[in-house]
C-alpha cells in the first residue's frame, strides 16, 4: 500500500481503536475531520483506486458516526464489540488493496539515468497481411530506452504510456474485468521522456513481445539495460500485441486470426499461420535495424547516431523470442541473441538447418523444458558455432519472465506466476541478461556470466566442436 493509503488505514484504526480503549469517543468532529483530511491528502497526492473501495467505505461511515453520535461514552459491551469488529473490518478492508497494491518496479541495476522516446515507423517495402486492411504498409511503434544526461527537473514516466489501453487488454486476457488494472496508472517508471542522451555511441539490444504481449511488458529488464548502457529498443507487433496506439490516435488490438484455434483450423493451417506470425515478427525486428541504420536522417532522428547497430543484440519472450532466434539464424547483422522461453517450433526448417552463427542465451521456465520445442531449441544450440548458455529455472513459469510477478504479492498463489519469489526471480533474470550481453555487446570478459549462482538455477554451457 501507498503511504497515504496506510496513513488512512491508521487513522481508521486511531477512530475505532480510541472509544474502545478509553470508553469515550473523541471530541466530536476530531476523527471525522482526522479522516477526511487524510482521505483528501490521499485523493490528491495519490489518487483514489477501486482496491481502496472498502476502506474509503470505512472511512466514510467512522466520520459519519464519530458527528450523529450524541453520547460520548462508550459502555463496556460497545467497547469489546468496537475493538474485536471494528479492527476486524479494518483490517478486512485493507486487505484488497494490500493483495493488489500499486506495482513498484524494481530500481534498474545500472548506475546510468535513463530517457525514453516513442517512434512510429512504416516499412512501404512491406505488406500488412492482418487486421481490416491487408495490403496496406506495415506499421510499427517501437519505444527507445537510452542512458541518459541527469535530468532531476524531468518526471518519469508511467510504466506504459499506453497503460489506458493496455492494462484492459492484459485483464481481458486474464479473465478478468477490463478495469481491473486500472491502478497500474499510477506505476511509474524510472525513465523520463526525451530526455537528451549522453554523450558516446551505445550497443544496441531489440526486445521482441511474445503473442499479446506489449512493447514495456518487461519494462524492468529494459530500464536495467538501458541504465547499463544499452540502447534499447522495443517493439510493438502490430495486431499481435494485445494493443497498440499509433500517434495519430489509431488504437489496433491483436488479431485472433494470427494464431488460430488448432482444433479450428486443422495442423496444416495452424502450422502455417503461426510460421507466418514469428516470420512477421522476425520483419519487423529487420525493419527497426533498417530504420537504426538509417541515421539521423530516418525515422530515430539524432538517436540513432548514438545507436551502434556493429555491436547489435535481440531478445525476446515467447514468440518474441522464437523471432529473436529465427532472426539471428538469418541475418548476419544479429551478434547475439538471448530468449526467454522462445517459441521455435514455427521456425521453418530452411532456417532451422542453418547453423547458429551468434552466442546464444536460452532462459526456460519449469513449463518450457522437456518438451518439443525444448528438442528443437536444443538442436539450434548443439549446432551452433558459437558459446551458448543453457539454463533452467527451476519454479518459474512463463510469466515470470516479463512483469507480470510485480502485480501482487500473492501472484504466485493466484496462478499468475510460478513459486519462485518475485524478489528472487528478477535479479536472477536480470544478472543473466545483463551479464550474456555484457560479454557479446561490451567485450567486458565472461566473469559476468561464469560467476553468477543461483540455487534455482541449471547452467550448461554448450561449447561448439
Amino acid at each position: 500500500m501507498r503511504r497515504f493509503e496506510l496513513f488512512l488505514v491508521f487513522g481508521e484504526v486511531f477512530a475505532v481503536a480510541w472509544a474502545a480503549v478509553f470508553g469515550v469517543r473523541t471530541r466530536r468532529g476530531i476523527a471525522a475531520a482526522l479522516l477526511l483530511a487524510l482521505f483528501v491528502v490521499h485523493w490528491q497526492l495519490e489518487g483514489l483506486r477501486w482496491q481502496m473501495f472498502p476502506v474509503y467505505g470505512a472511512a466514510l461511515g467512522l466520520a459519519v458516526g464519530d458527528i450523529l453520535a450524541i453520547e460520548r461514552r462508550v459502555d463496556w459491551t460497545s467497547r469489546i464489540a468496537r475493538g474485536i469488529f471494528g479492527t476486524a473490518g479494518v483490517a478486512l478492508g485493507a486487505v484488497l488493496p494490500l493483495v493488489l497494491p500499486v506495482p513498484e518496479l524494481p530500481v534498474p541495476t545500472g548506475p546510468e539515468p535513463i530517457g525514453t522516446v516513442t517512434v512510429a515507423l512504416a516499412d512501404r517495402e512491406r505488406e500488412e497481411i492482418y487486421g481490416p486492411r491487408p495490403g496496406m504498409a506495415r506499421r510499427l511503434v517501437a519505444q527507445v530506452w537510452y542512458p541518459a544526461l541527469p535530468n532531476d527537473d524531468v518526471e518519469p514516466i508511467p510504466w506504459s504510456e499506453d497503460w489506458d489501453i493496455v492494462a484492459p487488454g492484459v485483464a481481458a486476457q486474464m479473465g478478468f474485468p477490463g478495469w481491473f488494472f486500472d491502478h497500474t496508472r499510477y506505476t511509474l517508471s524510472h525513465s523520463s521522456p526525451s530526455t537528451p542522451i549522453a554523450p558516446g555511441a551505445f550497443p544496441v539490444v531489440i526486445y521482441s513481445h511474445g503473442w499479446t504481449g506489449f512493447r514495456s511488458m518487461a519494462v524492468n529488464q529494459i530500464e536495467s539495460l538501458a541504465s547499463s548502457g544499452f540502447i534499447v529498443v522495443a517493439i510493438d507487433h502490430t495486431y499481435a500485441a494485445v494493443a497498440t496506439r499509433f500517434p495519430d490516435g489509431d488504437v489496433v488490438v491483436y488479431d485472433p486470426g494470427a494464431v488460430p484455434d488448432r482444433g479450428e483450423v486443422g495442423e496444416e493451417a495452424y502450422a502455417r499461420a503461426v510460421e507466418d506470425l514469428l516470420g512477421v515478427f522476425a520483419d519487423d525486428i529487420a525493419t527497426v535495424v533498417n530504420a537504426l541504420e538509417a541515421g539521423a536522417d530516418g525515422p530515430f532522428g539524432t538517436f540513432a547516431t548514438s545507436a551502434d547497430v556493429t555491436r547489435l543484440g535481440v531478445y525476446g519472450h515467447g514468440a518474441g523470442g522464437g523471432a529473436a532466434v529465427q532472426f539471428c539464424l538469418e541475418d548476419e547483422r544479429c551478434d547475439a541473441v538471448l530468449g526467454l522461453d522462445p517459441w521455435v517450433e514455427p521456425i521453418p526448417d530452411r532456417v532451422l538447418a542453418i547453423s547458429a552463427p551468434r552466442p546464444a542465451l536460452y532462459m526456460r521456465s519449469d513449463d518450457w523444458r522437456g518438451n518439443e520445442n525444448d528438442a528443437i531449441l536444443r538442436g539450434i544450440a548443439e549446432r551452433s558455432t558459437e558459446t551458448t548458455y543453457w539454463i533452467g529455472v527451476e519454479g518459474a513459469t512463463q510469466n515470470d519472465f516479463v512483469a507480470i510477478p510485480l502485480l501482487s504479492p500473492l501472484a504466485s498463489r493466484l496462478g499468475w506466476k510460478g513459486p519462485i519469489p518475485a524478489g528472487r526471480v528478477i535479479p536472477i533474470i536480470d544478472r543473466y541478461l545483463i551479464g550474456f550481453f555484457d560479454v557479446f555487446l561490451l567485450g567486458t570478459g565472461p566473469a559476468a556470466l561464469d560467476t553468477a549462482s543461483f540455487g534455482e538455477v541449471t547452467l550448461e554451457v554448450i561449447r561448439p566442436g
